[in-house]
């Protein structure tokens, strides 16, 4: 009896489990649904709302949902800029245009209502475009301290962003819609990649002192149709500005000797001693030899300014610093110095 009692009870307990499961079920079926997933709705553009950006709009989704777009990029693809004689793994991409297949004056338009201009870096370029003893410089030279930010003058699309083997070192190379291409060389660090579209400011690297360079600085050239022109040309660095709206690029100004201007012509960084006195600005904390014998006699001594000559190469010539010699001239250090200006050295 106790053993078919306790089969009674096994058996009930199974056939109510079983009866009860299915009416669980079927009362959780019949409950609220379940929130639907994002993912799951429809997503149907709603709605533009315009940004600070003219060409960056914001796109509204049925499903709450949002996402930038530009326009512009869809555009730009289709430029022939964009497309011919592109080449991302050479610095030179124009091999089959020589320099006088050029018209003798290009028109380029810089900036307008929706694009504009940001000076890469904003500083005293101290060696300027123009020849040099063994080569030519094709950029100019703006000293800087290792990690400053590198931003894009204009708007644009990286083609060439590596280092460079040829002396450049981390290079980033920019074309932008008028044909013009920017370089930005020696950079600590890359921050674009090749095919990105950049926005005019956008931070493309940092300053740097890689391939072939003395002391932290930014190698920067403009060039059109690989064609290098004195960027101060276009540019000017110590007040960040651009000195055009639309600029007339001559078919002369592709000319190593053809340069913006002759003010402290500077000869290249040769000397290891030289390039860092001159990027450390010679450094008042820190004693200078002197290159050359110190004049006889304990009279004052003086300089004559003559052409590539600038404060911090007198101020190594001499054994002094460019504070003393500013003190005893009453001249600022960041002044311009005149061809056959007397300057106290001692």
């Amino acid at each position: 009896m106790r053993k078919n009692s306790i089969f009674r009870f096994g058996l009930l307990a199974v056939l109510t489990f079983t009866a009860v499961v299915p009416a669980n079920g079927q009362r959780r079926r019949g409950g609220p649904p379940a929130a639907p997933r994002l993912e799951d709705l429809p997503r149907r553009p709603m709605d533009t709302i315009a940004t600070a950006d003219p060409e960056t709009k914001v796109i509204i989704f049925s499903n709450n949902t949002w996402e930038y777009y530009r326009p512009s990029l869809e555009r730009m693809d289709d430029l022939p800029v964009y497309r011919n004689n592109w080449d991302t793994a050479s610095v030179f991409s124009y091999r089959n245009i020589e320099l006088n297949d050029l018209p003798s004056v290009i028109e380029l338009r810089m900036i307008d209502s929706i694009s504009q201009f940001c000076c890469p870096v904003q500083g005293k370029v101290l060696s300027k475009y123009g020849p040099r003893r063994r080569r030519s410089h094709n950029g100019i030279d703006v000293p800087m301290k290792v990690g400053e930010p590198v931003l894009a003058a204009f708007d644009g699309k990286v083609r060439y962003s590596r280092y460079n083997t040829g002396g450049f070192g981390n290079l980033v190379i920019i074309r932008h819609p008028n044909g013009l291409e920017t370089w930005h060389a020696h950079l600590s660090k890359l921050n674009v990649e090749v095919g990105d579209y950049v926005k005019t400011g956008q931070v493309i690297g940092y300053v740097g002192a890689t391939g072939r360079a003395y002391g932290p600085h930014l190698h920067f050239e403009v060039r059109y149709c690989d064609q290098s022109f004195d960027p101060e040309h276009l540019f000017d660095f110590e007040k960040g500005m651009l000195k055009y709206q639309t600029f007339a690029l001559e078919r002369s100004y592709f000319n190593i000797h053809s340069r913006a201007s002759d003010e402290l012509d500077e000869e290249e960084w040769e000397d290891q001693e030289i390039a860092n006195t001159l990027l450390a600005e010679a450094d008042d904390s820190t004693t200078i030899r002197a290159a050359q014998p110190k004049p006889a006699g304990s009279g004052p001594v003086y300089h004559i300014v003559r052409k590539g000559d600038i404060l911090g190469r007198i101020a190594l010539r001499y054994g002094t610093t460019i504070t003393k010699i500013c003190q005893l001239n009453g001249i600022d250090r960041n002044g311009i110095l005149r061809l056959g200006q007397r300057l106290r050295v001692k």
